[in-house]
């Protein structure tokens, strides 16, 4: 790699110098990441599987260039002319995640935060997509998992009817759509807190789907904290630093949570997710409880939080 590096540095003398401060940062495994001058982020995608979502990143940086919220994209390449690989020049990001230092934080600090990333989501989100089959993708998802489970014997006649009756609500309750652009990985890892201000990364799993979608990962990481966190920062996880931060949302950006059947459609992702996760770790009898309970919030008449 020290080629190819070396390579992309000549490449871009204006941005690093003649001789630039070079540290390689042994952080993920589909993409190999160094420092420059301790002010830019070169980012490479080594394993040519992920080029998809590599794509999918430069795009949202190309899309979201008048965002401060989130760092700035210096420069990409897809053309392999120069190396063999994708890549491209990020900020770097000072800070450290929110997982860090939220439980230090008071309540009103926290209010404060979600402003912000109230304020960076609706930037993202004033990128408006194509609509597709949303339902059909969701319960295709759903059928495929279901029948693993199945020949797995996860289930007992009793759950399998109630999940029966939960899909048989699929359609009902995903009925509505406004597809955008979401960042659609956010939880507080992928948040970068310095100096009262915060800054949003990784961008891989970027897409256009429902606006709501956008809460799928961060609702569960707000009832589950732990579930998202590092090994450093897990011992750091309070479930009661985390309950008002839907009532800031609320607050901050009502047009993301004032969708109909807002929990009835994130209790359907819900039961994808947990089910993806069981069938992998069938031994794990929380997750089989997480799709029940997920699948009772679904079946149920009324909306349950």
């Amino acid at each position: 790699m020290e080629k190819v590096i070396n390579t992309i540095l000549k490449k871009n003398t204006n941005l690093f110098g003649i001789k630039p401060k070079v540290e390689k940062i042994n952080v993920g495994f589909t993409n190999t990441i160094y420092n420059i001058n301790d002010s830019f982020i070169v980012k490479i995608c080594t394993n040519t599987n992920n080029e998809n979502e590599f794509q999918k990143e430069i795009d949202f940086y190309k899309t979201n260039e008048e965002n401060s919220l989130i760092p700035k994209l210096y420069y990409s390449s897809t053309d392999k002319k120069d190396i063999p690989y994708f890549y491209e020049i990020i900020e770097k990001v000072e800070g450290v995640s929110l997982y860090n230092v939220w439980h230090t934080f008071n309540e009103e600090q926290r209010e404060e935060i979600i402003k912000g990333l109230c304020i960076a989501m609706k930037h993202i989100h004033s990128n408006t997509g194509k609509s597709y089959d949303w339902i059909r993708k969701i319960k295709n998802q759903f059928v495929s998992l279901y029948e693993e489970a199945k020949e797995l014997n996860i289930f007992s006649e009793e759950e399998q009817k109630l999940l029966d009756y939960a899909y048989a609500k699929f359609e009902k309750y995903l009925e509505y759509n406004d597809f955008v652009l979401i960042h659609n990985d956010l939880h507080f890892d992928n948040i970068f807190f310095n100096d009262g201000k915060i800054k949003l990364i990784d961008f891989e799993r970027s897409m256009y789907a429902p606006r709501e979608f956008e809460l799928d990962i961060l609702y569960r990481m707000i009832r589950k904290p732990w579930k998202f966190a590092s090994e450093e920062t897990e011992k750091y996880t309070d479930s009661s630093h985390y309950l008002n931060i839907m009532s800031y949302i609320e607050k901050y950006y009502p047009e993301l949570v004032n969708i109909p059947n807002l929990y009835k459609r994130l209790a359907i992702y819900d039961i994808v997710y947990f089910l993806k996760h069981l069938i992998q770790h069938p031994e794990i009898e929380e997750l089989k409880n997480d799709v029940l309970f997920a699948a009772k919030k679904v079946s149920l008449k009324d909306e349950i939080n």
